[in-house]
């Protein structure tokens, strides 16, 4: 008999073999050492662990832990406290500001104004090119695919079925190695810029 595994041991241990494989394990317990003790060391561990007095959890214990992970919901006073804190510091880091640059206050306020329109501006322009980029890929893309399934479908009215499995496997290598090589390109881009 091969060496016990250690389901076997806890299995032997808590008597829920049959007669028949408990007589195989002592027959190899008697001539195995190193199963031997790995039995006596599972049998103490059992024995410490049943003489372990029960642990009674508290009655609010489940509250508790979920109160560590998920921590109470912040109310509405107190985000309230810190965006009204926030907008008097940013008030009076501008006041700060506008005395410390002895600027006039309608220029202060119509410069800020310009610079936030410009930033909305620009923002939406960035968008708007985003937004015009973003559909023509999608336009290439479908374009592609449908130019691809034509002839897909002309390439299988002419060739064999035979034939079109080799060059679908070999159509899908070709992809794979290309995909490999350009991830291979970037990470090494990524490599030397580090």
């Amino acid at each position: 008999m091969n060496c016990l595994r250690i389901n076997q041991i806890y299995l032997y241990l808590e008597g829920e073999l049959s007669p028949a494989e408990n007589k195989s394990i002592e027959e190899h317990l008697s001539s195995c050492l190193i199963c031997k003790k790995a039995v006596k060391e599972r049998r103490l561990l059992l024995q410490a662990s049943r003489s372990l007095p029960l642990w009674n959890t508290p009655p609010d214990f489940t509250q508790q832990v979920m109160t560590r992970i998920f921590p109470e919901k912040v109310s509405l006073r107190s985000l309230l406290t810190v965006m009204a804190a926030g907008s008097s510091l940013i008030f009076l880091t501008f006041l700060t500001y506008l005395l410390i640059s002895v600027q006039n206050l309608a220029d202060s306020l119509i410069s800020l104004g310009q610079t936030l329109l410009n930033l909305v501006r620009n923002l939406s322009i960035l968008f708007v090119k985003l937004y015009k980029l973003a559909s023509l890929l999608v336009k290439i893309i479908l374009q592609f695919s449908e130019f691809l399934l034509k002839g897909f479908a002309s390439l299988t009215t002419i060739l064999s079925p035979e034939l079109q499995i080799i060059l679908i496997t070999f159509t899908l290598i070709l992809s794979a190695f290309i995909l490999f090589r350009v991830k291979k390109t970037l990470l090494k881009g990524e490599n030397h810029e580090k």
